[in-house]
This record gives structure tokens, C-alpha cells and sequence, in this order.
């Protein structure tokens, strides 16, 4: 086995065990590796692996159409009323 795939075997381990609600450590990524994985590896390995959570944390959301249209129309909603606030702060600047 190569190290790109064991790479890719202990970072499956550790989606699995996120999965699962359990934070990867190196104790429990060594005890469910299929084969001798040293503890610089999983190290390693749960390094990239806590960076590509927070990657994946920080990506921007994507929206269905009829998400993005519901978003949108509430903004239109918001900017209309507060149009109509300022509309009529004006008329009453006029009057004075």
C-alpha cells in the first residue's frame, strides 16, 4: 500500500468516525486503521483532515432557485418598507 493510499484510508477513518459524532485522535485512528499507521501519520493525517472541515465550515451556502428567490423577495420586501419610511419622513420635511 502506497502512502497516497493509505492517506486515503485513514482520512475516510476519520469522516467516518465524524460522522459517528466522535472527534478523530490519533488513539482512535491507529486502534480502526487496517494496518501499522505510526503516530506522526495520524497526525498528520487529522491535521489535513481538521483543515478541510474548517474549508468546508466556511464555504459560502448554495441555495436552490426557489431558496434564492424567497431571500430575494424578502430583501425587496425590507427595502420597499423602508423606502416607504423615508418617503414619508420626507413629506413631513415638506410640510414644515
Amino acid at each position: 500500500m502506497n502512502d497516497k493510499e493509505k492517506f486515503e484510508s485513514l482520512f475516510a477513518i476519520c469522516i467516518s468516525l465524524a460522522e459517528a459524532g466522535q472527534s478523530p485522535s490519533v488513539g482512535l485512528l491507529r486502534g480502526k486503521a487496517p494496518f501499522r499507521v505510526s503516530v506522526l501519520e495520524a497526525i498528520e493525517v487529522i491535521k489535513r483532515f481538521n483543515q478541510h472541515q474548517q474549508l468546508e465550515a466556511n464555504k459560502p451556502k448554495t441555495l436552490t432557485d426557489q431558496q434564492r428567490i424567497k431571500e430575494l423577495e424578502a430583501r425587496v420586501a425590507q427595502l420597499e418598507q423602508a423606502i416607504g419610511v423615508m418617503e414619508s419622513r420626507l413629506a413631513k420635511l415638506d410640510n414644515i
